[in-house]
């Protein structure tokens, strides 16, 4: 740690003059009255700091920091404030022992700091405090007014606060870059997930054609095998075989008759059945079926109103039993504390009564040995005699240092037994009833495990939704405009669109679809935007001449037009322009880009007619640059559209796009990529609104399943927050346990420490009692030390009972403390006994009736299924029925068509035996060397033959390259599927570190709140002596959700919120708030600005003991007008003010 060694104005506010104010380490205070110029000092602390704001300062500008001359005096120029730091331990990066820290504000408001003399920057100053953790906007600076806003301030804000002595931040940047990560990822998944689906649908068609490849392989061998093995077959038995096919034809036939009219017959039947079906059906939808549901719903619901009663019941009684078993046991505990106090205060009263029977002897011994010294005139050895006397005092504060030490061990001995009794006693709780309710454990823990499982999955799923949200909002808007930009560039593309709707003979020649006619000139054409306007005025009317092939179709244009009577068009007949010669030596000068017709694009075969619209017409820049070319020179148009004639006529002016020019490149480009972008950004939107979809059915499963598991634990025989309760008492029991124990060991180190000390000043004493033994007889000696030792005796005997009433006392005092919290809660546990007793009480009731409600209901549905029973039994016979009877109808169609099948295999045969033995010799010839095959008959090689080659027809046009080109594609594929299995398993990734950072930060936030509340509640009952406070989470369910309340109990049994305090117990709760946060995260330095303005003098007493208390660690500058703050103080300062300066007095250093 550091030290600030003197703080110096010199023109700052109230400080006209140099004022030097030197701060000593510990607890140093300024008093003076209002107005006086205190609360300047704490301006000067944090403007010399670095703080910025001037109206954090109490000025609205910096210039009005700077001296104004106050009533007599005149303005300072500047206004400057220095302070300087010890630097012995090298907590600054420097070698320096002091560090002076100097900053100056000119009227201007320009700041000047300076570190050891050398100027530097604000951010440097920063940098350089930084290092010994001082900011003057930490929570150890507390100014005037902060104390109100420590009271006022929301929830929300108090929450922050914890966040930022948390260092939760780092966990926020964490998240931030993982979702950012996240949607990276997410991003690469939707453009894999779009490239997937393309090569699939690719691969699917390549697939087809491959299969098809193959099966066209495929095709070609087994025909040929099957026509060889049919050929031999066929050449073996041909002629023995005719009778045969004849007789099987025939009874082929009879076979066919047969089973026609069994099939006819279980038709018949089979309709039969299904009639008395439909009618059964109706009868019973009319009469029964919505009765049926009805009851069931009604019964199922009652069961499940009786379950969840049960249960209750369970809990409730299980509960009742607890809190008997608890009030027997705060009843004996309470018995047991009264004891206590009434054996204790007896013990006090007696050694009070023998302390004052002591100290009258001990008075009496000193009278005896004063009287015995001046009878024997030895006052001469006094020196001596003070010596030992002086001895005698340090070896009695030593003894009550022993005494208070012995006093504090068995304090802490009887804590530690405390502690140690807690923790057994949570160990045999947990242990009692983890073995009474196994199975209840057993489900409780799984059912937690599930619930913790369920909320991380429902925290990634939460997170998921927000990316695709984002994602999807961002591929809309993209949609969206890339949508508005087709749209305008559609409108540009119309081109001569509202021409060709008022031309009335144009749109004639156009819908006859003549041949010939190959449209206007303006359709012809394509021209780069920044030339629209140019050439379009340069075309003039030609722009919509209609251009034919030859005179002749122009001819017969204006013939129809005539008998229509549609108006009048021009024809350009590309048959009879001629070109014109075209002087280029303009083209090479400044600001000219070029002949109207080479900027022009269009096919070749009408080149002549741009050369007739446009002539020798050149594009210019403006109208400088065709004066420079010369008036009248050449016919020039201007990128604006302004036109100079050959004939020095000069045209222009404002002009607008018609939409009757030629089509722009850059619009047909442009409506191209924005289609191709259009189909993209709508697959991706679909994708993803697919993918938010499913995602958000999972979070409604997951929150679903989380509310089941909530129940299921609320429910539970086994409390939820009994076994948490437990096992936090045990861990904070145990860690608390070692604390002490920790503490004994110190205590018994520094019991021998005063032992050995107090050792060596007995020595002293006897060393100077032997001197003073010289310059006496031993027989006055004697009668002298025998009066000492008395005198001592009696002064051990008033030191240990005085260690020992104040032991007592404080024995008392815990143990009256610890029975008013016993009878308190017993109270609490009253009331809930009541409560859970008439809740039980209602719950049989409503059992009951349920039960009786159950059994009625139940009676109704036997009935009802007794009443309708016959009908059901029919119905079910007659399905049976028309089940068997479809398998007969199935079994005889199969049949059937089994012996067509033959019986046309067999007629085949019949009609082309007889002509097709000559010629299968020779067709046996092309099929030398194929492998017949075995076991197979003739009609099945026609079958297989015929369907063969029915599929090689049907495939058309095969492409067996397909069989190589599918394995590259499939392998790139294969390729792609592998990455995006690998970015599924990168988000999980980043999703887990979204939950783990999740976790973390809301561990860290508890872990701190739970120190702060500790601290806040400590120091609450430190100020008040008699009051309450704790915390409070506004919802535990998401903490980062809510605020952070203040529950306080200043008399009476119940809490109250801020509000309902008055100003001083408002500053008590804020300064208890305060003083927290610094015991959680202790600075060297701390500023406190009239916080105890509106504490009485008990109130501000305590607080001035509580600063003296942490001040043994750190330096603090107190600002107060109350003199009951100063009692504590090591260093004071009074402040005062004349004529508007203000003066610094150090009264006591």
């Amino acid at each position: 740690m550091t030290l600030i060694k003197s703080l110096t104005c010199k023109g700052f506010k109230s400080f006209a003059k140099r004022t030097e104010i030197p701060l000593l380490e510990g607890y140093n205070c300024v008093i003076g009255s209002n107005g006086s110029g205190k609360s300047n000092l704490s301006d000067a602390i944090c403007f010399v700091l670095g703080k910025m704001s001037a109206k954090g300062l109490r000025a609205e500008k910096s210039a009005n920091l700077i001296f104004h001359g106050g009533k007599k005096g005149s303005p300072a120029k500047e206004a400057e404030v220095s302070i300087v730091f010890d630097n012995n331990k090298k907590i600054f990066p420097t070698d320096a022992k002091d560090v002076e820290i100097k900053r100056t504000v000119k009227k201007t408001g320009q700041s000047t700091y300076r570190i050891n003399g050398k100027v530097h920057s604000r951010q440097q100053v920063v940098d350089l405090l930084a290092h010994a953790k001082i900011n003057p906007d930490g929570h150890n600076i507390v100014l005037q007014g902060d104390i109100i806003r420590f009271t006022d301030m929301k929830t929300v804000e108090r929450r922050e606060i914890i966040e930022d002595i948390a260092g939760i931040s780092m966990f926020e940047d964490k998240k931030h870059k993982s979702m950012n990560e996240l949607n990276k990822v997410q991003e690469k998944l939707n453009e894999a997930d779009i490239i997937l689906t393309e090569r699939e649908k690719t691969l699917q068609d390549l697939k087809k054609d491959r299969d098809q490849a193959l099966n066209y392989k495929r095709f070609e061998k087994d025909i040929k095998r099957n026509k060889a093995t049919r050929v031999n077959l066929v050449l073996k038995d041909k002629s023995s075989k005719l009778d045969e096919v004849k007789k099987k034809f025939d009874s082929y036939e009879t076979e066919i008759s047969k089973f026609n009219k069994e099939i006819d017959s279980i038709k018949a039947e089979i309709n039969e059945k299904k009639k008395r079906i439909t009618d059964i059906n109706h009868e019973l939808r009319d009469k029964g079926d919505k009765r049926q549901r009805e009851l069931a719903k009604e019964i199922e619901g009652i069961k499940t109103e009786v379950i969840k009663s049960n249960s209750r019941k369970d809990v409730l009684e299980n509960e009742l039993r607890k809190l008997k078993e608890r009030k027997f046991s705060l009843i004996k505990d309470v018995k047991e504390l009264g004891r206590n106090v009434e054996k204790f205060a007896k013990e006090k009263e007696i050694l009070t009564k023998e302390n004052k029977i002591l100290i009258s002897k001990e008075n009496v011994l000193e009278s005896d040995i004063s009287n015995y010294k001046k009878d024997n005139g030895i006052e001469d050895k006094e020196d001596l005699s003070k010596g030992v006397e002086e001895l005698e005092v340090r070896i009695d504060d030593k003894q009550r240092q022993l005494h208070d030490a012995d006093n504090k061990r068995m304090e802490l001995l009887r804590e530690k037994d405390k502690l140690s009794f807690k923790v057994d006693d949570a160990s045999e709780r947990l242990k009692k009833i983890k073995d009474q309710n196994k199975e209840e454990v057993v489900k409780l823990k799984k059912n937690r495990d599930e619930f913790v499982e369920v909320t991380k999955k429902l925290s990634q799923s939460l997170n998921e939704s927000s990316v695709f949200a984002v994602q999807l909002s961002t591929a809309r808007e993209k949609l969206m405009d890339s949508g508005d930009e087709m749209a305008k560039l559609k409108a540009r593309s119309i081109g001569i669109r509202e021409m060709n709707a008022g031309d009335r003979g144009v749109q004639k020649i156009k819908s006859m679809n003549l041949e010939g006619v190959h449209g206007t000139v303006a359709e012809l054409a394509e021209v780069p935007s920044e030339y629209a306007m140019a050439l379009e005025v340069a075309a003039g009317s030609r722009i919509r001449s209609v251009v034919v092939s030859s005179d002749l179709v122009g001819s017969q244009c204006i013939k129809a037009l005539k008998e229509s009577k549609q108006g009048v068009a021009t024809f350009l007949p590309l048959n009879k322009l001629r070109e014109r010669k075209i002087d280029r030596a303009f083209l090479k000068r400044p600001g000219v880009h070029g002949l109207a017709m080479d900027l022009v694009k269009h096919q070749t075969k009408f080149k002549k007619v741009f050369n007739y619209v446009f002539g020798g017409t050149v594009v210019v820049d403006d109208l400088s640059v065709a004066r420079k070319l010369g008036i009248g020179s050449v016919r020039m148009v201007t990128l604006d559209g302004d036109v100079v004639e050959v004939s020095g006529a000069m045209v222009g002016g404002h002009r607008r796009k018609t939409g009757y020019g030629f089509k722009e490149k850059e619009v047909n480009s442009g409506m191209v990529r924005l289609e191709k972008d259009i189909v993209r950004l709508e697959d991706t939107v679909n994708l993803l609104e697919k993918k938010k979809m499913d995602n958000d059915r999972e979070i409604i499963s997951l929150r679903e399943r989380k509310a089941v598991l909530e129940a299921e634990i609320k429910v539970s025989k086994v409390s939820e927050e009994e076994l948490d309760g437990l096992e936090g008492s045990k861990k904070d029991s145990s860690g608390r346990l070692k604390e002490v124990s920790k503490e004994l060991n110190d205590f018994e180190q520094d019991v021998g420490d005063i032992n050995i000390e107090m050792e060596q000043l007995k020595k002293d004493r006897q060393e100077l009692r032997e001197k003073l033994i010289k310059f006496t007889s031993s027989e006055f000696n004697n009668e002298l030390e025998k009066f000492e030792n008395k005198r001592i005796g009696v002064k051990e005997n008033i030191i240990k009972n005085e260690s020992e009433i104040g032991a007592l006392g404080n024995q008392i005092a815990l143990y009256d403390k610890e029975k008013d919290k016993a009878e308190t809660i017993l109270k609490g546990n009253e009331k809930d006994f009541v409560d859970f007793t008439e809740e039980l009480e209602q719950l049989k009731a409503d059992l009951s009736s349920n039960k009786e409600v159950l059994k009625l209901k139940e009676q109704n549905q036997r009935k009802f299924y007794a009443e309708y029973k016959g009908m059901f039994n029919e119905r079910t016979k007659m399905e049976k029925g028309v089940t068997r009877l479809d398998g007969s109808f199935v079994r005889n169609q199969e049949r059937v068509r089994s012996v067509e099948g033959r019986k046309n295999d067999v007629s085949i045969r019949k009609a082309v035996l007889a002509g097709e033995v000559e010629g299968l010799n020779k067709e046996m010839e092309q099929y030398e060397g194929v492998q017949f095959r075995r076991g197979v008959g003739l009609d099945q090689l026609n079958v297989e033959i015929r369907n063969f080659e029915n599929s090689l027809r049907s495939m058309g046009n095969v492409n067996l390259r397909a069989l190589e080109i599918y394995e590259n594609v499939h392998e790139e594929y294969q390729k792609l599927l592998d990455r995006y299995e690998q970015l599924k398993v990168e988000k999980e990734d980043v999703l887990g570190l979204i939950y783990e950072i999740d976790s973390k930060k809301k561990d860290c936030f508890m872990k701190t709140f739970k120190l702060l509340e500790r601290n806040f509640k400590e120091i609450f009952s430190t100020l008040t002596k008699v009051g309450e406070a704790e915390l409070v989470i506004e919802n535990p369910d998401d903490i980062f959700d809510g605020g952070i309340g203040v529950r306080v109990k200043i008399s009476g049994s119940k809490y109250v919120d801020m509000k309902s305090l008055s100003g001083g117990e408002k500053s008590l709760t804020a300064l208890s708030f305060i003083f927290a946060i610094q015991e959680f995260e202790p600075s060297w330095f701390y500023l406190l600005d009239e916080v105890d303005a509106a504490l009485d003098k008990r109130n501000s007493e305590l607080l001035s003991k509580l600063i003296a208390k942490y001040s043994n660690g750190s330096q603090y500058l107190v600002i107060s007008h109350n003199d009951a703050v100063i009692s504590e103080a090591n260093a004071i300062y009074g402040m005062s003010m004349q004529n508007g300066v203000s003066k610094v007095v150090s009264l006591k250093i």
